[in-house]
């Protein structure tokens, strides 16, 4: 398991308790777009996508690793900065017992295997975020628009002292891209056809015919039967679901994705607000080392493994209530309990 402590960076790292996406334009606030219905013939046309996940190497012509130098438009000073610490996640025990007996494995057999066992993802975590202020992109074949996209820069090293090391602008590269867009939301869906191509569908083919179809997709469709005589009354329909989908994900509670990136794309359909996250493995063992510590539950750990933060948060309440209910009935069953008096010292 891993363990996590906040530390409180000087110098560079100003803040780094818990990162923060306050400083990030909110595009759920912003006046909602016109919505014209789009059928499906006339949304535009996708190429075939590759047969096998085609994961990016970097985006908008900077590669995965790259130092923040080589950004010619980033702000001075990051939106958001976030840290962990742990002591890494065991990957590996080579467990070779040489002890005879019954018992097959000695006391020795084990502290030999627990010092022999191998970690990855351990040490210190940084996690910084960029935003270029009115800088959006539009996606080449859907036209929609994604801002601000947030550039993601990721540094990691091996200590146990809480001190920031002096080459950690060496150490900082470039790790992932968080991209926001706005999709209709559930409101302005009841006023269009059931067959409405939203832009969170524009996106989600972008993304496939690019990169390869994400895991557990299929195809899904409905039929509506209508009467062939009689009055057709409006037709009864549900709301309509919108699924995050992964591209390469790590296995639950998995370190890390196994792909040079992964990609998630998800929506909030009551507010419209529509997220791609692309991932390599450094943002993801960042993720890992904030859930395991005292930031459970992370917000991007919870948007890499496709969790539901709603319950999560509500989980992660109950129990906070129930460890405190029981430390008020443990206290109160020890006040119960007087200490017997003690006998008076001296002679009478």
């Amino acid at each position: 398991m891993l363990h996590t402590v906040r530390i409180a960076f000087g110098l560079v790292l100003v803040a780094c308790e818990a990162l923060a996406y306050a400083d990030t334009p909110d595009i759920s606030q912003a006046p909602l777009m016109p919505v014209s219905y789009l059928a499906p013939d006339q949304a535009p046309k996708f190429p075939a996508p590759p047969k096998r996940y085609n994961a990016p190497l970097g985006f908008e012509g900077h590669r995965w690793g790259e130092p923040p130098s080589a950004f010619t438009r980033l702000p001075e000073k990051p939106q958001g900065i976030g840290a962990a610490w742990t002591s890494g996640k065991v990957t590996s025990i080579d467990l070779n017992c040489r002890a005879t007996g019954p018992t097959g494995c000695s006391i020795e057999d084990y502290l030999r295997a627990s010092r022999l066992q191998r970690l990855e993802g351990g040490g210190f975590h940084v996690l910084t975020e960029y935003y270029i202020e009115n800088q959006g992109f539009k996606l080449p074949t859907s036209g929609v628009v994604v801002a601000p996209v947030v550039y993601q820069f990721c540094a990691n090293w091996e200590s146990f002292i809480k001190e920031v090391p002096e080459d950690i602008e060496k150490l900082r590269k470039f790790c992932g891209v968080r991209m926001l867009f706005q999709s209709e939301t559930r409101a302005q869906l009841r006023d269009l056809p059931a067959d409405h191509v939203t832009r969170y569908d524009l996106v989600l083919s972008e993304l496939i015919s690019r990169y390869g179809k994400p895991a557990n997709f299929t195809w899904r469709g409905h039929v509506m039967i209508e009467p062939v005589s009689g009055p057709v009354g409006p037709a009864s329909r549900g709301e309509r679901k919108f699924d995050t989908w992964r591209w390469c994900p790590a296995p639950r509670d998995g370190l890390m994705t196994r792909c040079r990136a992964s990609i998630v794309l998800t929506l909030d359909p009551d507010q419209g607000r529509g997220i791609v996250l692309i991932s390599t493995p450094a943002v993801w063992q960042y993720a890992m080392a904030r859930e395991s510590g005292d930031a459970k539950p992370d917000p991007l750990y919870t948007l890499l493994h496709a969790l539901s933060l709603k319950y999560r948060t509500e989980y992660a309440h109950r129990e906070e209530q129930r460890y405190k209910a029981e430390k008020e009935a443990e206290a109160r069953k020890t006040g119960l309990k007087k200490p017997a008096p003690e006998p008076a010292s001296g002679t009478q």
